[in-house]
């Protein structure tokens, strides 16, 4: 036996001389005591004879935290990594619904602006796409449909979400798989009315993107026609917090959160700030360039919101942040494999109804992987699938079975504008991913806790 190349020891936590043990293969997480850390440390001179308890030493084998020897930490690796590839989980699809390319406002820094349309899903696509969803479905199973409508602006053609949901919701039902469906806005057309309509037919949350306060957000916000967007948008969202989840898009440069900051204590000052949903805040990315050329990336420069030691002082910035509101956040270790690489991963589909992976791809029809016209995909699909970066990195790296080679997307604007280099986090992760553990398991904790003082059911 040996301990597992993805096993991390983060020591003296919660307590000195306990130990928090993690697996970066099988997500197993788990507390021991010195005794069981120093039998670990012992294996390599000493073999199992390190351990007092046969039944320590299964346990941990069981969880991926030990391996036998270097051909099962192999054999193990490889069969995850295929998994990942071509397996999926079919309790819910997610799908995104782009119902139109055109969009109210002309954000600074948006991906789309490049290759913009101003082209809605029409009545054909509607219906096509469908038909599409409901055939991938039944073929794979799925028990839940999750429907995300996204833009351009989706509520430019709430036409599409109505007839769209008001199809699947119903055919869902009679099948007996779950329904819901989500909502991407910048946030100018939400209003009461609105949200009324759409819960009618499964709408569960909204997420809203934001800028920071007025000055700010009217600068990287603005309206398309001229003039500014935050009143409005603050205007809706108080009009409807009672009655939709409503959770908060944040973008930041480097580790400056001042903005994140500010709105949070704006909305606290309205007296909202613990009726919202998550925050979700990330850096800003360079782009692709323009449609027929997308090697010509637009923002380059803000590769440097990705540099790893800037990275890992603003999660710590946002986890203080939000910890000292009481906010949730989302943080923490996971399998987080890029979509482009995923045989059976959710999809996008376009106002076109062309099929894509990843939205920062959207504009761009040669990364297409197919269209609601046809149940297969195309030959782009098994290229991106095919890709397998992760043979270039070292099969021993701690944080393979976690991000396989990392975001393809960061690869292409990240300098090589391609898609076949792996980008790698590994010096952020080092930095980071002990915090991240503590965080999972003072949330095991705590929802531990929760459930045990919660009344049995009558």
């Amino acid at each position: 036996m040996k301990v597992s190349s993805h096993t991390i020891v983060v020591e003296d936590y919660p307590q000195c001389g306990e130990h928090l043990v993690y697996s970066t293969r099988t997500q197993a997480l788990v507390k021991i005591d010195q005794r069981v850390k120093d039998a670990m440390e012992a294996l390599e001179t000493e073999g199992s004879r390190s351990f007092e308890s046969e039944e320590d030493l299964n346990r941990l084998h069981k969880m991926g935290i030990l391996v036998k020897d270097e051909q099962e930490e192999r054999e193990k690796l490889s069969h995850f990594l295929n998994q990942l590839k071509y397996g999926y989980d079919n309790s819910t699809f997610v799908a995104t619904i782009l119902t139109t390319y055109a969009c109210n406002l002309k954000c600074v820094y948006c991906f789309e602006e490049s290759s913009r349309e101003n082209t809605r899903l029409d009545a054909e696509a509607q219906k096509l796409s469908v038909e599409w969803l409901k055939r991938r479905i039944e073929r794979l199973g799925y028990k839940g449909l999750l429907l995300n409508f996204y833009g351009g602006e989706p509520l430019l053609n709430t036409q599409a979400i109505e007839y769209i949901a008001g199809e699947m919701k119903p055919w869902c039902e009679s099948k007996k798989i779950r329904f819901g469906m989500s909502l991407q806005t910048n946030g100018y057309l939400l209003t009461p009315e609105i949200v009324d309509r759409l819960k009618i037919l499964g709408l569960l949350r909204v997420r809203i993107s934001m800028d920071g306060l007025q000055e700010t957000h009217d600068k990287n916000r603005p309206q398309r026609g001229g003039g500014g967007s935050f009143e409005t948008i603050v205007k809706n969202i108080v009009a409807c917090v009672d009655k939709i989840s409503i959770s908060i898009s944040v973008a930041y440069i480097k580790d400056r959160i001042d903005p994140i900051k500010d709105l949070i204590e704006f909305f606290d000052g309205l007296g909202i700030l613990s009726k919202l949903g998550n925050f979700h805040c990330s850096p800003i990315n360079p782009t692709l360039g323009p449609k027929g050329n997308p090697e010509a990336i637009q923002g380059a420069a803000c590769m440097c919101n990705h540099e790893d030691t800037v990275m890992a002082s603003a999660t710590r910035k946002i986890k203080a942040l939000m910890e000292s509101y009481d906010l949730k956040y989302e943080m923490g270790m996971s399998t987080n494999t890029c979509s482009l690489v995923r045989e059976n991963s959710g999809v996008t589909i376009d106002q076109h109804g062309q099929i894509y992976r990843c939205n920062s791809l959207l504009g761009h029809p040669e990364f297409a992987i197919g269209d609601v016209r046809k149940d297969t995909f195309n030959e782009t699909q098994k290229m991106f699938r095919d890709l397998d970066v992760w043979q270039q990195c070292p099969t021993d790296c701690t944080y393979l079975p976690m991000c396989s080679g990392g975001c393809r997307l960061m690869s292409f604007v990240g300098g090589h504008k391609n898609f076949k280099i792996p980008s790698c986090k590994k010096p952020y992760l080092n930095e980071m991913a002990p915090e991240f553990i503590k965080r999972d398991y003072d949330r095991l904790v705590a929802n531990k806790s929760k459930r045990s003082t919660e009344p049995a059911p009558a």
